[in-house]
């Protein structure tokens, strides 16, 4: 029996049974989900390519392909994911990539992992394998359902191979570094943001922005003539901030705090809305402004704040708080897929199998 048909059957065998599952490979977002009791299941075991042509620009990869065995097939050919998504190390899987829905520090500028997922292939709470999207960009009427698996954390059904569009690697990078506080640094991006530039990366945190530009030999020099800065190496950097492996992030970095003591929030909202009235060693802003994240032990104080700009929070190890109206229409997509609710879901939807 091949690892696809395995997973189909422990789905049945799960339905039967009455079982919750979460769908896992090897764990290395683990940290960003709620707590649950759900029996895991394993999908590490169906990996390989299955069709790449680097001229089509488009690779088809199974579920259980780490990550980084993809990265390294693509730069043989001189060639990316655009989304620069995370690794969390060497065991993080193509399959937990888009159900996570990650995007690295390039995302404002090259876009998200969804909009470079062209097509999966799945199975749903019914132990049915679906087909949705493609191999190829084109124009389709309606929505694009393979993009609901970006993000859904598993809730949905099992990824077993997924299509993504790829583009080739840029021909230079560099990475410049200026002294300005958060305010200030939210200031110069939204300025930079009404300019052509090669940005793919930006990162504030201790009162110094980093700006990474990627592109031809002769734009990324045109772009460190105009905006000065202090030249760096920041190959590192942006695999740290991307990794989450930073300084910021790690808890005995932030005064003695430990995640017992305050919470890693993620906030997304539009760049130019003010910053929380917090340290500034509590925070880190990505994306030109449109992603910070903050150390804060207030949850009510900080989903608040996003709220009240049209943004939205999550707490690391903590279940994602919908809208109203957001969870009514995740609900009904929830039930489509997973009528039973057989897959567990970080978002609350489904909570055990019956």
């Amino acid at each position: 029996m091949d690892a696809a048909a395995g997973i189909v059957e422990a789905i049945g065998r799960a339905r039967k049974e009455g079982q919750c599952l979460r769908v896992r490979g090897h764990s290395t977002k683990s940290a960003w989900l709620s707590p649950s009791d759900a029996i895991g299941l394993e999908t590490s075991a169906h990996s390989g390519i299955v069709t790449y042509d680097p001229t089509e620009l488009v690779v088809t990869v199974r579920a259980g392909t780490r990550l980084q065995d993809l990265v390294e097939e693509l730069a043989q050919a001189g060639q990316v994911l655009a989304f620069d998504p995370p690794q969390f190390g060497s065991g993080g899987t193509v399959g937990g990539m888009v159900s996570a829905g990650f995007s690295g520090p390039t995302r404002p500028w090259n876009g998200s992992m969804r909009d470079a997922l062209l097509g999966v292939n799945m199975v749903n709470g019914l132990g049915e394998t679906l087909n949705f999207g493609g191999q190829v960009m084109k124009n389709v009427a309606g929505y694009d359902v393979s993009r609901l698996m970006a993000g859904a954390c598993g809730a949905l059904g099992v990824i077993l191979q997924a299509s993504i569009r790829v583009q080739p690697k840029p021909e230079v990078e560099c990475t410049l570094c200026f002294e300005l506080t958060a305010a200030e640094s939210l200031e110069y991006c939204r300025s930079l943001a009404r300019q052509y530039l090669p940005l793919a990366g930006s990162w504030w945190v201790e009162g110094q922005l980093f700006l990474r530009l990627q592109g031809s030999a002769a734009g990324v020099s045109a772009a460190q003539r105009q905006l000065g800065g202090a030249q760096m190496d920041g190959a590192s950097l942006w695999a740290a901030v991307r990794d989450h492996r930073a300084p910021f992030f790690q808890a005995t970095s932030h005064r003695g705090r430990t995640p017992h003591q305050a919470d890693l929030w993620r906030l997304v909202v539009p760049p130019g809305v003010p910053l929380m009235q917090v340290p500034d060693a509590q925070v880190a802003i990505e994306w030109g402004g449109g992603q910070r994240w903050l150390w804060h032990d207030d949850a009510d104080v900080v989903r608040a704040y996003a709220a009240s700009h049209k943004g939205w929070a999550w707490a690391l190890g903590q279940a994602l708080e919908l809208e109203p109206n957001q969870r009514r229409y995740m609900t009904q997509i929830k039930q489509a897929f997973d009528p039973h609710g057989l897959f567990d879901s970080p978002l609350g939807l489904a909570t055990h199998a019956h």
